[in-house]
């Protein structure tokens, strides 16, 4: 699987150049469970985990990676350690559950979005409105 594939572009290239000369490669999240990832790299999947410096220095949740994010990773051994988070060109993101208001972020980078719902005895036109009213 090539980057490009992945939506890797110009915009992420110029963003990751400065991480280039450090040793490091890009890779996207493709999953997140809590504390571990999977990534897709120029060298197909991989597990990740984020280093001890990036989750330091994160100050709220919404630092951190998200699925869709391009991120900057250096492969040691059996896991690819995520060293930093590219800027997101895009962002869904919703209140986090509880009583801290705080921003959670359900996925990044999104070219193109799909809402769906079941005909059913379920269906609500306001709820399309809604996801509607988010999408955009």
């Amino acid at each position: 699987m090539t980057l490009h594939l992945s939506g890797w572009n110009e915009s992420f290239e110029q963003a990751f150049s400065a991480y280039r000369s450090q040793g490091l490669a890009p890779a996207r999240v493709a999953r997140e469970d809590r504390d571990r990832y999977l990534l897709f790299t120029a060298a197909g999947e991989r597990p990740g985990e984020l280093s001890g410096r990036l989750r330091h220095e994160a100050r709220t949740r919404a630092d951190l990676p998200a699925v869709g994010d391009w991120v900057a990773v250096r492969d040691e051994g059996a896991l690819a350690v995520i060293h930093a988070v590219l800027p997101r060109a895009s962002v869904f993101a919703r209140k986090a559950a509880g009583e801290v208001t705080e921003e959670q972020v359900v996925a990044a980078n999104v070219d193109t979005v799909f809402v769906v719902a079941g005909l059913d005895g379920d269906f609500n036109p306001r709820r399309i409105e809604r996801y509607l009213a988010a999408a955009w």
